[in-house]
């Protein structure tokens, strides 16, 4: 299955909030290195001057329209 997401996509929760960056996908920290998980995927956003980051279910996002296109 394709990736759904790619690196530096803007995202944002189907249920609304606000538009986050995809970093890449989630992975599992193990002794062999880093195992990526396929269907999750590591965003950041900003809250003000703190910048935030949470992994999220791909189920649970959705790519932001391009409004310059």
């Amino acid at each position: 299955m394709a990736d759904k997401f790619k690196a530096g996509d803007v995202i944002k929760l189907k249920l609304g909030g606000r538009s986050m960056t995809v970093k890449g996908h989630a992975s599992k920290h193990t002794a062999d290195g880093n195992i990526p998980i396929a269907d999750k995927y590591e965003c950041f956003w900003m809250d003000g001057a703190k910048l935030q980051k949470a992994i999220f279910q791909e189920d649970a996002i959705m790519l932001m329209e391009n409004k310059n296109s």
